[in-house]
C-alpha cells in the first residue's frame, strides 16, 4: 500500500504497490581455463564487536526518564490513528499492534479501548501540535515551561511526543499494573513518588510510558509505502525515542522518512539492530537503576544480534 498526495489536506485514498518484474541479466561468460576465481564473504561479528555495537546503539536511541531509568509500556497500548481513510488507518493501527504482539508488548485491540498512541497525520502538523497542547499540555511529557516552545517544535516528518510516569508498588516486585498505585505523570514540579530500599539493583519503583503522540507529514509521507510507515511508526510507540538531528549512523527504520538520509540508508521495516533493542528493552528489570538496565540491555542486545533474529 502506498500514501497518496492528500486532497485536500489529509491521504484520501490508498493504492497497491506494483512491484516491476526483475529482469534477468544474462549468464556471465564461462571463465577461461587457468582464471582464478576469489570467493569473498561477510566476517561474522565477534563478541566484543557486536557489545560495542549494541552500546553505541544504547547511547544513541535511548532516553533517559526523570529517575534516570528506561521507559516502556506496562499496560497494553490502544491505537488509534487519525487524518487517514478509515480501512487505511485501520490497516496502519493493526500492523502496528501486530508488531507489538510479536514482541511480546501487550495490545488492547477492543473497539472502545482508551487510547494511549495517538497518530495524526495532517498537513499541518505545527497547527495540529498547537490546538494539542493547548487542550492538554502535558501531552508533550516532561518538559519545563521556559522550554515549551522548543519541545513543541516539529524537527521531522514523523515524530513522536512521549508522556512518562512514575510507578510504585504495593508490596509486589512484579510489573503487574495491578499490583501497582496509580502512576505519577512525569511533569516539573510534581515530586516522583519514592521506592522500597532493601536492594542494591533498584528501589523498586519504575518508569512506564503512559501516551504517545506521534504526527506525520502528509505533505512528505504521501507516496510512501504503508507497511513502511507502519513499521516507523511502531518503534516511535514502543521506545522513547530522541528526535533524530542528522542521518543515523546504524541501520534502522528512523531513518526511512529521515530527510538527511540517502535513499539507500532507508529501510523500509525494522532492522535487525532495531528488533535486538526493542526485545532487550522489554526483557530488562523495569525497577532496576540506570547501569544495572543499561548493562543488561547492552548485552542482551548483543546476545540477539548473535542469533540473527529478525
Amino acid at each position: 500500500m502506498r500514501f497518496l498526495h492528500p486532497l485536500p489536506w489529509l491521504c484520501a485514498s490508498f493504492c497497491l504497490a506494483m512491484p516491476l518484474a526483475a529482469q534477468q541479466s544474462s549468464p556471465p561468460p564461462p571463465s577461461e581455463e587457468g582464471q582464478s576465481v576469489t570467493v569473498t564473504g561477510e566476517r561474522e561479528a565477534t563478541e566484543a564487536e557486536r557489545r560495542r555495537e549494541a552500546s553505541r546503539f544504547f547511547d544513541t536511541h535511548a532516553v533517559r526518564t526523570r529517575i534516570g531509568q528506561l521507559a516502556r509500556w506496562h499496560r497494553p497500548i490502544c491505537v488509534r490513528t487519525g487524518g487517514l481513510p478509515p480501512a487505511l488507518g485501520a490497516r496502519v493501527a493493526t500492523r502496528i499492534m501486530d508488531i507489538a504482539d510479536g514482541l511480546g508488548i501487550p495490545t488492547n485491540r477492543a473497539e472502545r479501548c482508551a487510547p494511549n498512541v495517538r497518530i495524526g497525520f495532517t498537513a499541518e502538523p505545527e497547527a495540529m501540535m498547537a490546538r494539542a497542547v493547548r487542550r492538554n499540555p502535558q501531552v508533550i511529557g516532561f518538559h519545563y515551561v521556559a522550554r515549551r516552545e522548543e519541545t513543541m517544535r516539529i524537527r521531522q516528518p514523523v515524530q513522536a511526543w512521549y508522556v512518562t510516569s512514575t510507578m510504585a508498588p504495593l508490596g509486589s516486585g512484579r510489573m503487574d499494573p495491578e499490583g501497582y498505585r496509580p502512576e505519577v505523570v512525569d511533569q516539573a514540579g510534581v515530586r516522583a513518588p519514592g521506592g522500597a530500599a532493601g536492594s542494591r539493583l533498584g528501589n523498586g519503583i519504575a518508569s512506564g510510558l503512559t501516551h504517545v503522540l506521534i504526527l506525520a507529514d502528509t505533505r512528505i509521507v504521501a507516496g510512501a509505502e504503508a507497511d513502511a510507515i507502519a513499521e516507523l511508526l511502531a518503534y516511535l510507540a514502543f521506545a522513547q525515542t530522541p528526535v533524530a538531528e542528522g542521518c543515523d549512523a546504524t541501520d534502522t527504520i528512523l531513518n526511512l522518512m529521515n530527510p538527511a538520509c540517502p535513499p539507500e540508508r532507508r529501510p523500509t521495516a525494522l532492522t535487525r539492530q532495531d528488533i535486538a533493542w526493542l526485545r532487550a528493552l522489554y526483557s530488562v528489570d523495569p525497577t532496576w537503576g540506570p547501569q544495572q538496565q543499561r548493562g543488561t540491555v547492552v548485552l542482551n542486545m548483543a546476545d540477539r544480534l548473535g542469533d540473527g533474529e529478525r
